[in-house]
């Protein structure tokens, strides 16, 4: 996953070359106006777009209500012909926070209904990307013909439902790989009622980690890294988020759990407040993510 550094996002442009040249299949951004200290994604992945060639390209999440629908699809369509069809994207209706609150007040947006309001501007892009929508031709569309991937982040009931009836992949925080697989059932069981194949929908978890030499390193990394980025204890946040702090060996151990449970593309954000060795600490962990995959 890739972040922040101090406006750096050239830092954050080069992460992702390295990322590809290392061996990793995508690189991911998240999505914040106001929040947290987040690029604007989709600007951001044109630019890491130019700079890669092979890995896929994903927001994780995207938040649709920050934009109004037609902007929104015509950005991806042209993100989409930039990346050459590498594009995947995950969206979410944003977390339940006073952050997401606020970002969605200053843009004169309601927040009461966000996962309904964000079906209905998804639907729209989808209509715009296939020349569906009366009155607008959309120039230029994607390369994919209907539009890129879409994988619903969330965990609750009705998400649970959406991601099998109607997405093409999930992608949770499930804040254990117990949770992972019994989220799981239910996106498979929802996709099989709609007539899909269960098999179709991708599955993706979010997965946030600190490594060191010591465990309890780890844990204050992990714990500086969140207060930064959300403003309360990491204790709090891995309550409804995956969050390891451990040693390399522990944290394969934790990948190969998860990947257990059926998470087949694992999306890594790296907990290192100062960034320290970062490329050492990127192919450390693409090493144990394979160990026991």
């Amino acid at each position: 996953m890739l972040l922040w550094k101090k406006s750096d996002l050239a830092f954050v442009v080069e992460a992702a070359r390295r990322a590809e040249t290392s061996g990793y299949d995508s690189v991911w951004v998240g999505d914040s106006l106001l929040a947290r200290p987040r690029g604007e994604p989709l600007t951001l992945l044109a630019a890491v777009a130019g700079a890669t060639k092979r890995v896929a390209l994903g927001t994780a999440v995207l938040l649709p209500l920050l934009r109004h629908p037609i902007s929104l699809a015509h950005a991806v369509a042209t993100l989409d012909r930039l990346a050459e069809g590498r594009l995947i994207l995950g969206i979410g209706p944003g977390a339940e926070l006073p952050g997401t609150h606020a970002e969605l007040k200053a843009l004169g947006v309601p927040s009461e209904r966000r996962v309904g309001d964000m079906l209905t501007a998804v639907e729209r892009c989808r209509r715009l990307w296939r020349n569906e929508e009366p009155g607008i031709e959309l120039s230029p569309r994607p390369i994919q013909a209907a539009g890129p991937p879409i994988w619903l982040g969330g965990a609750g009931p009705r998400m649970l439902r959406l991601a099998g009836a109607m997405f093409d992949g999930w992608l949770p925080l499930s804040p254990t790989p117990a949770d992972y697989e019994s989220g799981l059932r239910a996106v498979r069981e929802a996709a099989e009622e709609a007539g899909r194949d269960p098999g179709s929908v991708a599955t993706g978890a979010y997965l946030t980690v600190a490594v060191s030499d010591t465990p309890d390193d780890a844990a204050r990394q992990l714990d500086d890294y969140i207060r930064a980025y959300y403003g309360v204890p990491a204790e709090i946040m891995a309550r409804t988020m995956a969050c390891h702090a451990g040693t390399l060996e522990s944290a394969a151990e934790w990948f190969a759990a998860y990947r257990a449970a059926g998470a087949r593309h694992l999306v890594v954000r790296i907990a290192r407040p100062n960034l320290s060795d970062y490329d050492q600490i990127v192919h450390a962990l693409l090493g144990a993510a394979q160990t026991q995959g």
